[in-house]
């Protein structure tokens, strides 16, 4: 999985007399932590795939519902596994050694092809952030669908998201002038041939833009709290399923950290890897945060199942076991025609009043055993559905 350590061509470069910066030793040529980053690499993929799978399991077979954001979700999977296979042949290529080891060991062609795998991997993971974050936003359009003011301000965010994309786009594509994928090095023959931008700040151009839409993706849920008329207690259970949108923030900030080392420190190259591994936790930890609220139908069955094993009630179970979390989800999720489920605080608060302010009378709609397990607005005014 790692690079391989061409000891050849270190002992040839070792052996020419002035060749290397003073103070390089075979030691610091071989050392690589190319290994340890592929194997997180590998194992953040393996998390997002099996959340990802967990939540369409949710969505087909316990809900019966598909959404936009499910599909967006989805085929994000397509540039971020592309992504991924990118950077492990740019890490096994050497980019994420010291920087004598590039500009003294690598041949200029295969400096080369790192610099147009690169240029190629980062216009994928802009395009996967951007889908990402779409499906985001479509799930907060179809949990707010009747607030007009929530609504057009997830309007104003997909708007603002497409029109940073095309900027990010731009900034990699023309980095150069006439347009190549090559990004030159100064000891480089083809430095001569373009004009560019640095590497750095390109970079954290597209950084910024991307910690301004992260933090503008993760607010929406806390205006959608702040909007419910519940009590700051069952605010906070809310907050707690936002949580994991914080973290996606600190990984942006990361990135951007990672960014200025890479550029202008002196050993640029060397935080190349770790630079990878957090742009691929960075679009995993977002279709993760994205995607609890998705789990828990999946886990109301389960626990659905459970509980009837356990007790031996019938397939819908007893009106004693609507208490419990699992049973609870996984009938609400049963109930709704659009496929759409309803938590069991949530429920209790929808019965109070709609996240658009207005009151109306609350009428059961009944399961197939006859049970009044959800309540919904006669006025069919918004509440959060646990459409999740």
């Amino acid at each position: 999985m790692a690079s391989p350590i061409n000891s050849e061509a270190i002992n040839a470069a070792l052996a020419r007399p002035g060749y290397l910066p003073d103070g390089t030793t075979a030691a610091l040529l071989e050392q690589s932590r190319d290994r340890a980053t592929v194997i997180a690499i590998l194992f953040i993929a393996a998390l997002v795939y099996i959340i990802m799978a967990l939540r369409c399991y949710a969505r087909i077979f316990v809900l019966k519902h598909f959404g936009r954001d499910d599909w967006l979700a989805v085929l994000c999977l397509l540039p971020y596994t592309t992504f991924i296979v990118l950077a492990i042949v740019l890490i096994r290529l050497g980019s994420g050694r010291h920087f004598v080891y590039i500009q003294y060991i690598l041949d200029n062609h295969t400096i080369n092809r790192t610099e147009t795998l690169d240029f190629a991997a980062h216009l994928i993971y802009t395009t996967a952030l951007l889908i990402c974050r779409l499906s985001g936003l479509a799930f907060y359009s179809r949990i707010t669908r009747r607030h007009h003011r929530l609504t057009w301000s997830i309007r104003a965010a997909v708007a603002f998201m497409v029109a940073g994309y095309i900027p990010q786009l731009f900034l990699i594509g023309f980095h150069c002038l006439p347009a190549t994928s090559l990004w030159p090095y100064a000891f480089q023959p083809e430095v001569g041939n373009y004009t560019c931008l640095s590497w750095g700040l390109v970079y954290v151009t597209n950084s910024t833009i991307s910690l301004v839409c992260d933090l503008i993706l993760f607010t929406i849920p806390a205006a959608i709290i702040h909007v419910l008329r519940i009590s700051l207690k069952d605010k906070l259970k809310l907050v707690f399923v936002v949580m994991p949108g914080l973290l996606v923030i600190a990984i942006s900030v990361v990135r951007m950290y990672l960014v200025v080392v890479g550029q202008w420190e002196a050993d640029e190259s060397w935080a190349y890897d770790p630079f990878l591994a957090v742009e691929i936790a960075e679009i995993g930890s977002t279709l993760i945060a994205l995607s609890i609220p998705a789990l828990k139908p999946f886990v109301g069955s389960v626990f659905a199942f459970l509980d009837r094993n356990r007790t031996d009630e019938n397939k819908f179970g007893s009106p004693q076991n609507h208490r419990t979390i699992g049973t609870s989800n996984a009938h609400r999720g049963r109930a709704d025609a659009n496929g759409d489920i309803t938590t069991h605080e949530l429920d209790k608060w929808s019965s109070r009043s709609g996240i658009n302010g207005h009151q109306g009378t609350v009428e059961p709609i009944r399961s197939r055993s006859s049970e009044p397990i959800i309540q919904q607005h006669q006025d069919r005014s918004l509440t959060i559905r646990g459409n999740v």
